[in-house]
């Protein structure tokens, strides 16, 4: 058994909401409560690395005020009636992200998918994640130029920070020269003291932006940078953001990440993707719902970006050639949701499952959704894999993980069962 997989055969001790021990055989205390799983497979609770859980749905279509210190936590539905659902697929963890149809979303938090008694919620880490986006459509159409000119915005936001940063070292120096020079008065009266007084001004003091405050936050690396980008074109201006600002980003959906693989292994801090992403879906007829509806009876011509003449076991074999580069390539990846709708985070095992297909061996496609994103999301010190002190968040299957057919038999957060298959009406 690795960290990141299955453990069948073994035994885990549960106490105090953590793995105390994982062994294959132990002496357990007199009181013990055993739950014995034989023929089940144990694997860490899964973590979905986007999100739009807890979110009523007015937010997910209304853009409202653009800000990077709107906090997402401020604004949750703590009684949102999908988490039961999402919880008994075995996802124990998520990412919540502001938006996307904004350029600047806000801070994301990644939670713990258990409602509190009364409402609220477990926070894993607060201020997970500045999102931004550099290839916003317009009426679901977009160009070079529209592409450019987001990402000119966001920079633009960047350099304002950088200068509202010298604009207080500039105080922070005059203010300490102004008292200096105070004490100098103090220590060395003269006949001409009031005069000296009279010429020293104290300096005027900036005011707080609070959002600029959280730039200077993800310039210093204290919160990570999730930039939306789609196109060959939109990912290297993401990368060129963080080049020119020192930080790595993490780049979200990114289709054409193929074309600038090397690019984003050297560049990036971690790649959130899904190969059922397609952008050209927003611009076929009837948008999203006529690409979910009927995506194999569109035409050819209805795609804005497609391999023209390709026939469908061409474009099968290359999409699987770009995913096995990518396994290949050992860039920080977790799998997240092809859409911003609630109930897709169930599916993660689902979407596992097809990179499997895509090339991926079993263990690597299963880290894309536990360790995988709880490295990349930052909280790997607590989630994410099978390991003595950690979280015991813990998912029980009747068979194979990443088989479609294998139910979700236990579900366990922080050591709390949260889910059992009886309880779940035929």
């Amino acid at each position: 058994m690795g960290k990141n997989g299955i453990l069948d055969p073994g035994m885990i001790l549960i106490k105090g909401g953590k793995i105390e021990k994982i062994g294959t055989n132990f002496d357990l205390s007199s009181g013990a409560q055993v739950i014995d799983l034989s023929g089940k497979r144990i694997i860490p609770g899964m973590i979905s690395a986007a999100s739009s859980l807890f979110l009523a749905g007015r937010d997910l279509v209304f853009p409202g005020d653009e800000s990077p210190d709107t906090d997402i936590l401020e604004g949750l539905n703590y009684f949102d009636d999908t988490i039961p659902e999402i919880v008994k697929q075995g996802v124990t963890a998520a990412y919540i992200s502001p938006v996307s149809f904004r350029s600047v979303g806000g801070l994301g938090a990644v939670v713990k998918l258990a409602i509190k008694e009364g409402g609220g919620i477990e926070v894993l880490k607060e201020k997970a994640g500045l999102r931004v986006n550099v290839e916003r459509m317009e009426n679901k159409k977009t160009s070079n130029l529209l592409r450019l000119t987001q990402y000119q915005k966001i920079r633009d936001l960047f350099i304002q920070a950088k200068d509202y940063r010298k604009e207080w070292q500039d105080y922070e120096r005059k203010l300490a020269e102004y008292q200096e020079a105070q004490k100098s008065l103090k220590d060395k009266p003269s006949q001409k003291e009031g005069e000296a007084k009279e010429k020293l001004k104290e300096p005027e003091k900036p005011k707080k932006d609070e959002g600029k405050e959280i730039i200077l936050q993800v310039m210093d690396k204290k919160i990570p940078l999730r930039v939306e980008a789609h196109r060959p074109d939109a990912i290297l201006n993401a990368l060129r953001l963080g080049q020119e600002f020192g930080i790595k980003i993490i780049l979200e959906k990114g289709e054409d990440w193929p074309k600038v693989l090397p690019q984003i292994k050297e560049n990036a801090a971690g790649l959130l993707s899904n190969p059922l992403l397609d952008y050209q879906k927003y611009l076929m007829p009837g948008g999203i719902k006529g690409y979910a509806a009927g995506l194999l009876k569109a035409r050819r011509d209805d795609f804005f970006y497609a391999g023209k003449g390709m026939s469908c076991e061409s474009l099968a074999k290359e999409a699987g050639e770009r995913w096995e580069s990518l396994a290949s390539a050992k860039v920080p990846f977790a799998l997240i949701p092809p859409d911003n709708f609630p109930f897709s985070v169930r599916f993660l095992r689902f979407y596992a499952s097809i990179l499997m297909a895509r090339g991926f061996a079993e263990e690597e496609a299963l880290k894309a959704i536990t360790s995988g994103p709880a490295e990349i999301l930052g909280v790997s010190e607590r989630v994410g894999s099978l390991e003595e002190g950690k979280d015991a968040d813990l998912v029980v299957l009747e068979g194979e993980p990443l088989n479609s057919l294998s139910k979700v038999f236990l579900v366990f957060i922080n050591g709390i069962k949260v889910w059992e298959s009886k309880n779940e009406k035929n």
